[in-house]
């Protein structure tokens, strides 16, 4: 006999699993919203081949936009499991299922791209795009405040820890020794380790 949270779970395409799942994963206090939900699926795509059949993501506004994932957020939308891009109580208790069902690696591939996402600003977030996938920056309407910007941008991002050296280098544009000579001046320990609380 299949229980009712398994024909629910059944029913939802594989799009509507991965919105879930990643609204799911969320941390508290996270802060959400429609740009870093499709930010959060386009990596997702780069990662889970489904994803990528399914999504096709096009250069837009704010960096890669994909028409399809907005449809698939407006059908967990009118079936109430979501608002906006928060889980519902109902949609909270489908979410769990999907998590609970899914493997432990696209959990925690899941996870960490939503966690990683969700610990940065606006612009933190648009100048990783834009650096990591440079072809979807090509229509932005902010690249150029962004880029023009990206030295400070990327040593707020080492100094929050959430980058390496290495990444803030490419981030910023600049060879590593002059980076870490950077950071240093900043007061940023660029080797210095941070050890996530969870």
């Amino acid at each position: 006999m299949v229980s009712r949270e398994e024909a629910e779970t059944e029913e939802l395409s594989t799009v509507e699993e991965f919105i879930l799942m990643a609204l799911y994963a969320r941390p508290p206090g996270g802060k959400g919203g429609k740009l870093r939900l499709q930010k959060i699926m386009f990596k997702l795509a780069e990662v889970f081949e489904e994803l990528r059949e399914e999504l096709d993501f096009e250069p837009y506004s704010y960096g890669p936009y994909s028409e399809a994932v907005e449809e698939y957020r407006n059908m967990l939308e009118n079936s109430g499991l979501i608002s906006n891009t928060d889980l519902t109580e109902e949609g909270r208790r489908l979410a769990g299922a999907v998590w609970r069902r899914a493997d432990e690696h696209v959990r925690k591939v899941v996870k960490s791209i939503v966690e990683f996402i969700e610990a940065l600003n606006d612009d933190e977030l648009l100048l990783y795009i834009y650096v990591t996938s440079p072809n979807m920056a090509e229509k932005s309407a902010v690249r150029e405040n962004v880029m023009k910007n990206r030295v400070k941008i990327a040593l707020r991002m080492l100094k929050k820890g959430v980058i390496s050296i290495g990444m803030a280098a490419k981030l910023a544009g600049l060879p590593l020794n002059e980076m870490m000579k950077l950071a240093v001046r900043q007061g940023i320990k660029p080797f210095e380790a941070v050890v996530p609380s969870s």
